[in-house]
């Protein structure tokens, strides 16, 4: 030992020195006999993280469908799993993608915290008088859960839709694509002015756009992979999509441009209104004076009446009557 070893380094040395002595002291059997335990030990810890791996349940939210995974089996589908499921064994390292059942939708705002791409966004589309417009959109829809198998092996493998990730990519590369192209067609069947202030415009280029926006999804993906919000598993029927406008934009200068016209429209139509108004106060004028003048001293007399500076009795017809003035004639 050294002469400048501390207490601690000494007492380290003395337990290294008695573990040696120790494992010299252990016959080759005994050292084979706790490998083996070790490794049995191991190989428990790995079997029972493995099962465990296996005991799975499905949210309210979200239904399930299995595939076979294990080491000697192919990628085989199981059976499908509906929502709110029961814990079960879905099978030694077998695969349980999950998919949603609740109302999805897509939405495109200027909003970052809204859309559902990172930051503003919006659809560009022009006027029929070569104006750009720009839409901020919300699309409403559920997953048809009928056809999931064909959905999952079609679309979802292909987008890994089952992520977060891959279920926004695969909006982006269908449901976006046809939303723009809607609404690129129907902006172009008016003119910007309608477009902005109309709302009879606005709620048509909805309805024309709701009414072909399924149709144009489940085309491009192959099958009638997603319904409206009413749709209910099991039945016949597959709904429209709802299809909503939020939020309509023109260019600044062209707003400035618009309001401007509008004020002077409102103003030449105030003008026109006073206009009209004293031409029918002239003609009014005009009537009086010639009923006036039909009437003559009838007229002087009947306001003098209404005045009160006239009293007069209504005596029965053929009955002669002197009533003396107030200066006694």
């Amino acid at each position: 030992m050294a002469d400048d070893e501390t207490p601690a380094e000494k007492r380290a040395r003395q337990l290294m020195q008695r573990t040696v002595d120790a494992s010299k002291s252990i016959e080759p059997k005994g050292c084979l006999r706790i490998a083996a335990w070790i490794a049995v030990a191991i190989i428990g810890v790995v079997l029972l993280s493995l099962l465990a791996g296996s005991v799975k349940k499905t949210p309210r939210d979200q239904i399930g469908i299995s595939y076979g995974g294990g080491p000697i089996e192919g990628q085989h589908f199981q059976r499908v799993v509906q929502p709110g499921s029961n814990l079960f064994i879905n099978g030694f390292m077998d695969k349980l993608y999950l998919y949603p059942v609740t109302q999805r939708n897509y939405i495109i705002s200027r909003r970052a915290d809204e859309g559902d791409v990172h930051g503003e966004d919006v659809v560009a589309a022009p006027s029929n008088d070569r104006i750009p417009v720009e839409f901020q959109v919300a699309t409403y829809f559920k997953l048809n859960t009928d056809k999931l198998r064909k959905f999952h092996e079609q679309i979802g493998l292909k987008y890994r839709a089952w992520t977060d990730d891959g279920w926004l990519r695969m909006l982006n590369d269908s449901f976006r694509q046809q939303i723009e192209f809607a609404l690129q067609r129907e902006a172009r069947k008016y003119a910007v002015a309608d477009i902005y202030a109309d709302p009879d415009v606005l709620l048509q280029i909805q309805r024309e756009i709701r009414g072909v926006l399924k149709e144009n999804v489940n085309s491009i993906l192959g099958d009638q992979y997603f319904c409206g919000p009413t749709f209910t598993s099991g039945a016949d029927t597959c709904p429209e999509f709802t299809f909503i406008l939020k939020h309509v934009d023109i260019p600044e200068e062209v707003r400035v441009a618009f309001e401007r016209n509008r004020t002077s429209e409102i103003a030449i139509q105030t003008k026109t209104n006073e206009i009209k108004q004293r031409e029918a106060e002239a003609e009014a004028i005009k009537k009086l004076n010639e009923a006036l003048a039909v009437a003559g001293d009838n007229y002087v007399l009947l306001k003098a009446i209404e005045s009160g500076n006239i009293r007069f009795w209504v005596l029965p017809e053929g009955i002669n009557l002197t009533v003396p003035s107030p200066e006694g004639g």
